[in-house]
């Protein structure tokens, strides 16, 4: 296995050159996630069957030119479970390459069952084994070490060949637009961004709080991803998720009452103490009529379960008409996504929220007939 480490103009300007004419092209990254929001990138890598490079991202480099070789739809571009690469992606340079064959759904499709992670795949097609040994390295160090880059050239040097393989079946199958219709799904889902108006809906343990508690959370939640993304923080070292439900239920009226508040850390209130406290007077201002109705678990909902067997029922005779494994149509999260989305919003809410799985893409040309009550 040859590869390069770019780390000059002049080399990545080469490569570029090299990669050209490819219509295919292996991709992954390496990031690290310690305290911040967003992942730290440290490595792209980068396979089109003959040139395989290692692009250091920590170097100042001018990556335009590759930069429009991503974003080419004449290049298909292959990724082993990309939910996190698309965010990768999104932060570092803009955009997300499309368009995307994700392996791992490719799998899914062909009924290999879910989540089949990278060394398996490898393992089950190419009979390899590899080492992931180094899957929880810093990839921020430099230098990197031989083994370090030689884990991280495996990654895309394997896939092409892996890729082959399902490409083969899943063509043959006539299955290859869902795969690409699904990558596009769930870049749309880790490009998404919840209203800040109903961010507090997602918080865990929201159902708990009384309307009032609940105007003072719908407050919090956005400030907490605001405060994170301007200092680059992951939501937690902000302000834990389970001490902002609390503090919204005890609502404090001095940092003295902040501090006694069990769970609040001292470095929480030294921090944003005064903001938390600014935001509890205001929520105290909201007439009680203007106030978030109390949240509603779904198994809350005396239908709930029918509701969820019904259209679990109605996929599974789908599916049963089709190639497609009827776990792959719908997981039970996307089920409950879809209820939540018909039971809990209002027509208006429901135009700032994305549809539903369910209503969407390929599954949506599949299923109408059976979910057209649920659209």
């Amino acid at each position: 296995m040859q590869y390069q480490v770019i780390t000059e103009q002049q080399q990545l300007d080469e490569f570029v050159s090299a990669i050209g004419n490819a219509t295919i092209l292996a991709l992954d990254t390496e990031f690290m996630r310690r305290r911040t929001l967003f992942p730290e990138v440290a490595l792209i890598q980068v396979y089109d069957g003959q040139n395989l490079a290692l692009i250091d991202p920590l170097a100042a480099l001018d990556y335009s030119p590759f930069w429009e070789i991503l974003k080419s739809d004449d290049v298909l571009k292959i990724l082993h479970s990309p939910s996190e690469d698309i965010e990768v992606f999104n932060n570092f340079a803009g955009f997300v390459p499309t368009p995307m064959f994700d392996t791992q759904f490719a799998l899914q499709l062909l009924g290999e069952g879910n989540c089949v992670g990278f060394a398996n795949m490898v393992k089950q097609i190419l009979e390899i084994e590899i080492d992931k040994s180094e899957s929880r390295t810093n990839w921020l160090q430099r230098p990197l070490t031989t083994k370090q880059l030689d884990y991280a050239a495996s990654d895309v040097f394997y896939l092409l060949p892996c890729f082959n393989y399902i490409y083969k079946q899943i063509s043959e199958k006539g299955l290859t637009h869902i795969v690409l219709e699904e990558s596009q799904l769930v870049i749309e889902k880790r490009s998404y961004e919840l209203p800040d108006e109903l961010l507090y809906q997602d918080i865990k343990n929201a159902w708990q709080l009384k309307p009032r508690d609940l105007a003072a959370l719908q407050l919090l939640a956005p400030w907490r991803r605001s405060k994170a993304k301007n200092k680059n923080l992951a939501l937690n070292f902000v302000l834990k998720e389970q001490n902002m439900v609390e503090i919204a239920r005890r609502r404090p009226t001095s940092l003295s009452s902040l501090r006694n508040i069990p769970g609040v850390e001292v470095m929480e209130v030294n921090r944003s103490g005064k903001e938390v406290l600014n935001l509890i007077e205001q929520a105290k201002s909201v007439d009680i009529e203007a106030c978030p109705e109390k949240l509603l678990r779904l198994i809350d909902y005396p239908q709930y379960k029918r509701a969820a067997k019904d259209i679990a029922a109605k996929i599974k005779q789908v599916a049963s008409t089709t190639e497609i494994p009827a776990e792959v149509f719908a997981s039970k999260k996307q089920i409950n996504q879809l209820i939540s989305w018909k039971w809990k919003h209002s027509d208006e809410t429901r135009d700032l929220l994305l549809k539903p799985d369910l209503l969407k893409s390929w599954r949506w040309e599949f299923l109408k007939d059976v979910l057209a009550e649920w659209q």
